[in-house]
């Protein structure tokens, strides 16, 4: 059965962001941004996913720019958020394949 989306896009990318920096409330993000967004039908859900950096890495590129290192890499994070208002959102990390 497919299913068809009742979250339009942008709603979908703003509950995204929005719970994505209410997950890490405790520790500050910086620098995020929309990479890519899909509607999995199959799933019912919209996988949005975010690259952000994260205290640990804003220190290695302040270190790491000091000490002539390489800029740190971004870390990237999917968040899923279903079409059925009653599931609560999930955040995964997203894995990128070396290359």
């Amino acid at each position: 059965m497919h299913a068809e989306s009742i979250v339009d896009v942008k709603q979908a990318i703003a509950k995204a962001r929005d719970y994505l920096r209410a997950v890490f409330s405790d520790e500050p993000i910086s620098d995020l941004r929309l990479e890519e967004v899909v509607f999995d039908k199959q799933d019912a859900a919209w996988l949005i996913t975010f690259g952000l950096l994260r205290p640990s890495d804003e220190t290695t590129a302040q270190w790491g720019a000091f000490a002539g290192a390489s800029q740190p890499r971004r870390t990237y994070k999917v968040v899923r958020i279903p079409n059925d208002e009653t599931e609560l959102p999930s955040v995964k990390i997203r894995e990128l394949a070396e290359g």
